[in-house]
């Protein structure tokens, strides 16, 4: 029996979705010292490299439940929309970022910023898949 291609799609929807969680919780704990110093360049890339999946696998998510499974409900994109957004920005608050060069006036300290950003964002993609499985598209 063949499976059609959107159940691939659809499931390396789910599994991104999935390591995406999984990366935000490792980066709270690798995260956890910035409390009291400042990022180290490693800690800076890993960062980035979460927030640029996450932005990925929300866009991916959209994309596929719009296409193949009938639709988004709003809850559900705005908790995924807003998890990927706060990483993103909080990713160019490091030293040279993009983000960090466009505020009039930069916060001095940005090592907590990443911590709090990884904690609130591991709690809101909690959410988006929690409310990606409970609640179905729209009819």
């Amino acid at each position: 029996m063949e499976i059609p291609l959107p159940v691939y799609i659809i499931g390396l929807r789910g599994l991104l979705n999935l390591i995406a969680l999984l990366l935000i919780g490792a980066s709270l704990l690798y995260n956890l010292p910035l409390l009291v110093r400042e990022p180290n360049p490693r800690q800076l890339r890993f960062f980035k490299l979460t927030a640029g999946f996450a932005v990925v696998a929300i866009g991916l998510e959209l994309l596929v439940r719009t296409l193949f499974m009938g639709g988004v409900t709003w809850l559900h994109a705005v908790y995924g929309l807003l998890a990927a957004s706060i990483l993103w920005f909080v990713s160019g608050l490091g030293p040279g970022g993009w983000f960090r060069k466009s505020l009039e006036k930069a916060p001095e300290q940005v090592g907590p910023y990443f911590f709090w950003a990884s904690l609130v964002g591991l709690l809101l993609w909690w959410r988006f898949i929690e409310t990606g499985i409970a609640l179905g598209p729209n009819p």
